[in-house]
């Protein structure tokens, strides 16, 4: 038992890291992540679940998306990278059920907006809007990650190259002074 209960914390930590929930008027709506984390360049998908925990059907209208960091503006207009508006028709959930959407596949942009954002995700239904923000975190490439941590190492060393030449400095200085006599006439 004892060596269960670390497994299950850990299975546990990594639940409420890939699923999200969030309820409005009845309305459950789960969203699952395929990662934990991504890198620039990766490609993920978000999956939906709604559940009607109402007594009346619910109809799905649309699902709106918006990965809030990501976008940009150029000459063009609005660069959204990744967001977009999914339109249903005929997708009821009779009370007490539930339906898995199909899922949303989003690619991380590997310029300068590959950070870590909140996703806005907008689901419309015919009596309630439900809003819910999973957070799609973004590493670093290995390489910056090496180059940040070079840089670090050689600062290290400078520092102590300068800390040794001044302890030799010292030291000679003591050596000399000590070893000195005076001198009596």
């Amino acid at each position: 038992m004892k060596k269960l209960f670390p497994v299950l914390m850990v299975f546990a930590v990594f639940s409420m890291i890939l699923v999200q929930s969030v309820s409005a008027n009845g309305i459950d709506v789960f969203v699952n992540k395929d990662k934990v984390e991504y890198g620039p360049g990766d490609t993920g998908a978000i999956s939906i679940i709604i559940r009607n925990t109402s007594g009346d059907p619910i109809e799905i209208r649309n699902i709106s998306i918006q990965f809030t960091n990501w976008m940009m503006y150029t000459v063009d207009g609005w660069d959204e990278l990744g967001n977009r508006t999914i339109v249903y028709s005929d997708v009821i959930v009779a009370s007490n059920q539930s339906v898995a959407l199909e899922d949303i596949s989003f690619t991380v942009p590997t310029d300068g907006r590959a950070q870590s954002t909140n996703v806005e995700l907008w689901v419309y239904t015919n009596n309630a809007r439900i809003i819910a923000r999973p957070r799609i975190d973004v590493i670093q490439s290995y390489a910056q990650n090496l180059l940040r941590s070079m840089n670090n190492i050689v600062l290290l060393l400078t520092v102590a190259a300068i800390l040794a030449i001044l302890s030799a400095i010292i030291i000679a200085s003591a050596v000399f002074l000590s070893a000195r006599r005076p001198n009596v006439n």
